[in-house]
């Protein structure tokens, strides 16, 4: 059954994959109305410093990574075609200020005061408008950097039809927006959730952990996607939404193992685990302090996270390896999890380091697929939650099997004799004034003499049930041995005794019209501790058991 139940979970998670592949080729395949674009790629003088360059191709050109305090100039002439409804000129800037010139007259600028103030500006889209008759017209833009290793490459400017970007932008980012969307809606939604139910129980901080993941890894996601554009323009708070996101989330996949079977089974793999948690801990707490005193931005330090993700890599393929080769792999789901984030992980750490300092693309900057890589793994987080709860309570639906069995009469469904002890000790051990009713069955033998022991057993059950009905409102019904039965009332103050037995005498003559043939009758007793106050509760049970027996032999007289 259980192997069964793995390959259903395996064959899930293949199909997904493989059904987000297949949507996101064809989601990609859009066909944009290219009159609508304009791309500014020939034609270009360029001074970085003291170097020139004339008659640039930007798609061809690449120069040594710009550092902070580099200036670059860029001037062309814009080109013949035009976009005939409300142009404007779409500009891609990293980590510097930027001023455009149009025919030598500043129509737009960015980030002067901040790089004077050497706050951190951040990089993103600029939209600026144009005339719409610009054909032939000089165009400059000039840019200051203010981190190193800014960029060795820059995306080629763009006129566009302003009435068409943010459309056609969305469409070709539907995929992306659409996991990214979901990744964040999701987090918020098991996050308030996971919160609620940590409360009550401190096993749902491996959901709360699930949840924050998938909140920070869809911020960042949309952010490097430019996805951010279409809530907020502000590139400042696109950059410390993205670094802040990037360098907090990966604490959160750490906290979720924090003892785990998958990391504690192995003693160094778990000092390795909280070294790791506590270098992560240590970076995030310096990388948010030197932010916000201005000391150190946050570009400059996402050398380190990379490293310390690269170690993450390594100290779970280890484990990995380890549990493979002993056979004590856990949870093969969350292992397939953990290993397609880390794959997409590796290969954009590489996939970015060879784009920024490389400029292996030919492309400024490089888009993530981390995203596909983090929905599978929040998913696999998931099932290994949902296995893991699951085993809980069926170890808690196993105890409580267990406990009936030891606790319940097998005949009855009432306490027991072994719980009855348990009752009397508790009681003793109370400051209610509790009360015990004896009861004892009649003419059993008699029924089982000459209506067989099929007919004195369900005399039996019958009285159970009926004793159940009555009195488990009030307290507990238990069956001492044979016909002897007992019922605890634990606070006699809030229960009309009289009013009990009343009920109880109602409910016999009820069985016995119902059941001609059954003739239930029952002699009982009760006393309370409040009558005798010194006396321990089996003292009080061994009263109403006298009171029961002189009743007993009144009936009994009564029907000789």
């Amino acid at each position: 059954m259980e192997k069964k139940k793995n390959h259903t979970i395996h064959m899930f998670l293949l199909v997904f994959i493989v059904c987000l592949v297949v949507l996101s080729n064809v989601l990609s395949r859009v066909e944009l109305d290219a009159s609508n674009y304009c791309k500014i790629n020939k034609g270009w003088d360029i001074e970085i410093n003291d170097a020139a360059y004339e008659n640039v191709v930007l798609s061809e050109f690449a120069f040594s990574a710009l550092d902070r305090g580099d200036v670059l100039k860029m001037k062309c002439e814009l080109p013949k075609q035009d976009i005939v409804s409300n142009p404007i000129l779409r500009i891609y800037t990293i980590h510097s200020d930027i001023e455009v010139r149009y025919n030598n007259r500043i129509i737009y600028e960015y980030g002067k005061e901040l790089r004077e103030e050497n706050e951190l500006l951040g990089y993103g889209y600029h939209f600026v408008h144009i005339p719409a008759f610009y054909a032939g017209a000089d165009i400059e833009l000039i840019m200051h950097i203010t981190e190193d290793d800014a960029f060795i490459n820059m995306e080629i400017p763009e006129i566009c039809n302003s009435d068409a970007v943010i459309r056609d932008f969305i469409i070709i980012n539907r995929v992306p927006l659409s996991i990214n969307l979901f990744l964040v809606v999701f987090g918020i939604l098991v996050l308030f959730v996971s919160i609620i139910f940590c409360i009550y129980d401190k096993r749902f901080f491996k959901l709360f952990c699930v949840g924050c993941f998938s909140l920070g890894i869809g911020c960042w996601s949309i952010c490097s996607y430019d996805l951010i554009l279409l809530f907020t323009f502000d590139m400042r708070m696109k950059a410390f939404l993205e670094f802040g996101s990037l360098y907090v989330s990966p604490l959160f996949v750490l906290l979720y193992f924090w003892n785990d079977e998958l990391v504690t089974r192995h003693k160094g793999a778990y000092i390795g685990y909280k070294l790791l948690l506590a270098v992560q801990c240590v970076f995030v707490l310096m990388a948010f302090l030197l932010q916000i005193l201005n000391i150190v931005h946050f570009p400059v330090v996402l050398k380190i996270q990379h490293c310390i993700l690269l170690c993450l890599c390594i100290g779970v393929i280890v484990l990995t390896v380890i549990d493979i080769i002993k056979k004590q792999l856990r949870n093969k789901v969350l292992i397939i999890g953990i290993t397609v984030m880390l794959s997409v992980g590796l290969f954009d750490i590489i996939s970015f380091s060879a784009v920024k300092y490389l400029g292996a693309s030919g492309e400024a900057r490089y888009t993530s697929i981390t995203c596909i890589g983090a929905i599978i793994f929040v998913i696999s987080q998931l099932v290994d939650f949902g296995m893991e709860i699951g085993n809980i309570f069926l170890k808690g639906a196993k105890a409580q099997v267990l406990e009936q069995m030891a606790y319940i009469d097998d005949m009855t469904g009432v306490a027991n004799r072994r719980r009855c002890e348990q009752v009397w000790d508790s009681l003793d051990q109370s400051k209610e004034n509790y009360g015990i009713f004896a009861f004892d069955l009649n003419f059993l033998k008699q029924t089982n003499d000459t209506k067989g022991h099929a007919m004195g057993d369900l005399l039996i059950r019958t009285f159970a049930q009926t004793l159940s009905k009555v009195f488990d409102d009030y307290g507990v019904v238990g069956r001492i041995g044979g016909d002897e039965f007992v019922v605890f009332i634990t606070d006699v103050k809030k229960v009309d005794i009289q009013a009990l037995t009343k009920m109880l005498d109602k409910e016999i003559e009820k069985v016995n019209e119902q059941n001609p043939d059954l003739g239930l009758s029952t002699a009982y007793g009760f006393c309370s501790h409040e009558d005798y106050p010194e006396d321990d509760s089996r003292k009080i049970y061994r009263k109403a058991d006298e009171i029961m027996y002189e009743n007993k032999m009144a009936m009994k007289a009564a029907r000789d």
